[in-house]
């Protein structure tokens, strides 16, 4: 998988990275139980800090995308037959208003 991050933009490389791969997740590039790749090869690949990685990867963890396991990396927890996998929102997500 080659990400592109555009390091001009206003929109934080981390947030960048969150919004393709939750798209890649959805799209079932990434299926239901498969393996992200390590923080250090999606660093490499992409040319961005593993700490920018580990932003990008606890999004997706804290919206129920994919899941952490100790000393084995992020997998992917969400199924399209289960729908929305959180409420949280971040900048890509603009509020209604309604209560969220």
């Amino acid at each position: 998988m080659m990400v592109k991050i555009d390091k001009s933009s206003s929109v934080p490389a981390y947030i960048q990275l969150y919004r393709r791969l939750k798209e890649d997740i959805v799209n079932e590039i990434y299926s239901y139980g498969s393996k992200l790749p390590s923080k250090r090869v999606m660093a490499a690949e992409t040319g961005l800090s593993i700490i920018t990685i580990e932003h990008a990867y606890e999004l997706l963890n804290d919206e129920g995308y994919v899941e952490s396991r100790d000393r084995s990396g992020f997998y992917v927890v969400f199924r399209a037959a289960d729908g929305f996998a959180g409420v949280r929102r971040y900048p890509e997500q603009k509020s209604s208003g309604a209560g969220l």
